[in-house]
């Protein structure tokens, strides 16, 4: 029973046993930890430029402690992207911490506004609805909005419909900007920049001696029929190197293959957004426009078509075999030497295979695929190479190689190749292992 009892003119309350009830006083702004909300910051830029850099490192600088100087605050973490447009939902940081606010690590993330959050309508709303699910507020710096708050979807959905639209109109003042330019003949890229190119004390663009006779090389082997992967093969081989010192991939030589800067001319919008701001290559569907004559020509412009006709006709020959390919899974009668080839270095079979996103096809060593702790160097046998084979039994498929670098192939039956003295796994045959 609790009662009042008179201490100098004022009234003391017992509690439990007649006891003295002991009473302190919790001051504005002591929390205790549990009571404290969980908060982190998101920031965004969309370019990889060092200035852009240095603004996010100078939000993720504010937001640490800005949240750390809270009392009622606990830091729950930065969570950043760069160079990726707020348009695109698959934002590494963004996804990160969207898992943890699933996860109840985070009650509160602080942005500085809504375009920063999400640049279209649709992601804002859809993520801001599913944090308010969980009780996780969003709160916007620039536009002062807790999601929270009982007017603040309200507000949310006015404000980034506005912000979409500001973005969009940016975009298509960017689009009228550069259409000036290119009706001006001024390119949107830095051709001094590129390989074969560089600038001298005046800014005039020049050929780079070293880097063109590379690239005129390449443009020869192409014109004469030769395989993107093989001429890539003989710049390694010869230890030509990308400028930053890596070696050549199929991709980067056929960029330069395919790219009009090499016969002096540019080619403006290659590409475009459609309305899901999906980037597309542009095939007609835009406007283009090509600037004649800009800078000195790396190789001429008939050597430059004679390449492009002999890539065109590669590519068509490749897409000739792909339909048979989608409509037959039968990979023993889509390729009628599958069960047939074998490595000349250890004799085992040789598999099928797609690389550079299923536009080279090879035919490779088992073990090296397998196995590769067994050491076998294996065989990589471009498909085009074994076009017009007629092998009956089981055939070792050999490799040369001429004074230019260019690999070619053949075979022999696999029986009369393992009685050779040269065959490198004949003692594990005759001791049975094989």
């Amino acid at each position: 029973m609790r009662i009042w009892s008179p201490v100098r003119g004022k009234r003391r309350l017992y509690g439990k046993e007649g006891k003295p009830v002991r009473i302190k006083i919790i001051k504005a702004g002591e929390t205790h930890p549990a009571d404290r909300l969980k908060v982190c910051a998101y920031a965004r830029v969309s370019t990889d430029s060092p200035e852009q850099e240095g603004s996010l490192e100078n939000q993720e600088q504010h937001y640490r402690e800005m949240i750390t100087a809270n009392p009622m605050y606990e830091f729950a973490g930065i969570y950043s992207d760069q160079g990726i447009s707020g348009y695109k939902e698959a934002r590494p940081g963004f996804q990160k911490m969207m898992e943890d606010a699933r996860a109840g690590k985070i009650d509160l993330i602080i942005t500085k506004s809504i375009s920063r959050f999400a640049r279209n309508t649709v992601t804002v709303l859809k993520s801001a609805r599913e944090l308010k699910g969980m009780g996780v507020g969003i709160f916007f710096e620039l536009q002062n909005i807790n999601t929270l708050s009982g007017e603040g979807e309200l507000m949310l959905t006015i404000l980034s419909a506005f912000a979409q639209a500001e973005s969009e109109g940016a975009s298509e003042n960017t689009k009228l900007t550069n259409r000036r330019k290119f009706e001006q003949g001024i390119p949107a890229v830095k051709v001094g920049k590129c390989y074969g190119f560089s600038e001298d004390a005046g800014g005039e663009i020049i050929l780079d001696a070293e880097q063109a006779f590379v690239v005129r090389k390449m443009y020869q082997l192409a014109a004469d029929g030769v395989w993107v992967c093989r001429i890539r093969a003989y710049l390694n081989k010869r230890g030509y190197r990308k400028p930053g010192g890596q070696e050549w991939d199929d991709s980067g030589v056929t960029r330069i293959l395919q790219s009009e800067i090499y016969k002096g001319g540019v080619m403006m919008q290659r590409t475009y957004l459609d309305a899901d701001r999906v980037r597309h290559k542009n095939k007609g569907q835009r406007d283009r426009w090509y600037i004649a004559d800009h800078h000195p020509a790396v190789v001429s412009e008939e050597l430059w078509d004679k390449a492009q006709a002999a890539l065109a006709e590669r590519s068509a020959e490749f897409q000739k075999k792909k339909p048979e390919r989608e409509r037959n899974g039968d990979s023993h009668n889509t390729y009628p030497l599958s069960g047939k080839l074998f490595c000349p270095e250890c004799g085992a079979l040789l598999h099928h295979k797609f690389a550079n996103k299923g536009r080279q096809e090879y035919w490779v060593c088992s073990t090296r695929l397998k196995r590769p702790e067994e050491g076998c160097p294996g065989i990589w046998v471009p498909a085009e190479a074994t076009e017009g084979w007629q092998i009956e039994g089981k055939a070792v498929v050999m490799e040369s190689e001429d004074e230019f670098g260019v690999k070619s192939y053949s075979f022999m039956e696999k029986a009369a190749y393992e009685r050779r003295k040269g065959c490198p796994y004949r003692q594990n045959i005759l001791k049975g292992e094989k």
